[in-house]
């Protein structure tokens, strides 16, 4: 093949692949905010990401790996500040003050599943981090009113679920394996050693 046929063919190559990279989606950063949520926000959170600027969504917790995972689902939501979907219900600590009160969760199973709550008001959302609690308290100080000052009324608590890897049963010994392991070990040794006297005195 001539060089002069060969060039075209690279470049028409490089142009196609090009332009595929050019019209293929992009993973959309989260915006961060000014504001930084805390834990105190939402009680028996253990870890805390926002706040973020815009809604929640599965694809966008899952391409920004919130915590670490990008394999979240949404479990519950309630599109209020305050009532009851599935196994979530939150409520008002003050009738008509739609900025704190209490959530509780039914129906998760923390041993095969990472558990987030995200909380969205105003302009921005904040994710919050299980570790076993079911119920607690909650406010929107960690997310943002349109006038980028904290505390906006609730506008959806979201619960997430992300599955757990699978721990190979193998790679973590049963005590039982360790107990006669360790026994067999004892024997061996002490065998060796009436062995050892025998020879000496021969």
């Amino acid at each position: 093949m001539k060089f002069s046929s060969l060039v075209p063919s690279v470049l028409a190559a490089a142009g196609i692949a090009v332009a595929s990279s050019a019209f293929s989606p992009a993973q959309a950063a989260l915006t961060s905010l000014g504001t930084t949520c805390n834990t105190s926000n939402v009680g028996g959170s253990i870890l805390c990401e926002g706040a973020f600027s815009g809604n929640d969504s599965s694809t966008e917790v899952n391409d920004n790996k919130i915590f670490g995972f990008d394999t979240w689902s949404q479990l519950f939501k309630v599109d209020d500040s305050s009532g009851s979907t599935g196994g979530l219900t939150v409520d008002l600590t003050n009738s008509g003050d739609e900025t704190e009160g209490t959530w509780s969760l039914t129906g998760v199973d923390f041993s095969t599943s990472n558990i987030m709550l995200v909380l969205k008001g105003g302009n921005s959302f904040s994710s919050y981090l299980l570790d076993g609690a079911t119920s607690g308290s909650w406010n929107t100080n960690g997310i943002l009113k349109g006038n980028d000052k904290p505390g906006p009324d609730l506008s959806h608590f979201t619960v997430y679920q992300a599955p757990k890897p699978v721990q190979d049963p193998e790679a973590v010994p049963e005590p039982l394996t360790i107990l006669g392991s360790a026994t067999a070990l004892g024997i061996g040794g002490l065998l060796k050693r009436q062995q050892s006297k025998k020879n000496n005195k021969a």
